[in-house]
């Protein structure tokens, strides 16, 4: 998988944060401040890696599925929905840390957010998105089974559909524990 693709996934799955970051800034340069700069900035780079990273994960995700990709029949399936929750709240505590329009403590935030990060990186966390939730994808925990072996424990991020038990899917592998199915 892309570092350039899980890095992106990493970013957007704070687009709470970056939206209340986005509102406080520009709270902060209509009432006028002395230094806009700290605004100015964070709007800048949030919205150049916000639509950088928007574009990797479409590309990412429509890339061809013909090109290493496998059919199973699904043995078992359960919708993930409390990884996103969980993730969100997580996400929420940084807010109620930092202050967005004073310099220092977006540096201070900048190094969290770092750590973060390279933790995602990784562990190859990135299975816990809102916006992939809000445009249709769903994860699921699945075993699946077909004539080459069987595959337990796997997570499928998949648009739009319901896996169900004896269900066909074709699936392209991400990293070890996530792939993207149809």
């Amino acid at each position: 998988m892309s570092i350039l693709f899980l890095m992106s996934m990493f970013f957007l799955s704070f687009v709470p944060l970056w939206v209340c970051i986005v509102c406080i800034d520009t709270k902060s340069l209509i009432e006028g401040t002395n230094y806009p700069y700290t605004e100015w900035i964070a709007l800048g780079v949030i919205t150049f890696v916000l639509f950088s990273s928007v574009v990797v994960t479409i590309k990412t995700l429509r890339k061809p599925t013909t090109q290493n990709t496998e059919e199973y029949m699904v043995v078992a399936a359960e919708k993930d929905t409390v990884s996103t929750t969980t993730y969100l709240l997580s996400n929420a505590l940084p807010l109620f840390a930092f202050d967005f329009t004073q310099w220092f403590d977006m540096v201070q935030f900048m190094i969290v957010f770092g750590f973060l990060a390279v933790l995602c990186l990784l562990h190859y966390r990135c299975d816990s998105n809102v916006c992939l939730e809000l445009v249709g994808y769903r994860l699921y925990k699945c075993s699946l089974h077909n004539e080459s072996g069987d595959k337990k424990g796997i997570t499928i991020l998949i648009r739009r559909k319901q896996l169900n038990v004896n269900d066909e899917v074709v699936i392209r592998r991400l990293n070890d524990e996530l792939y993207i199915g149809r």
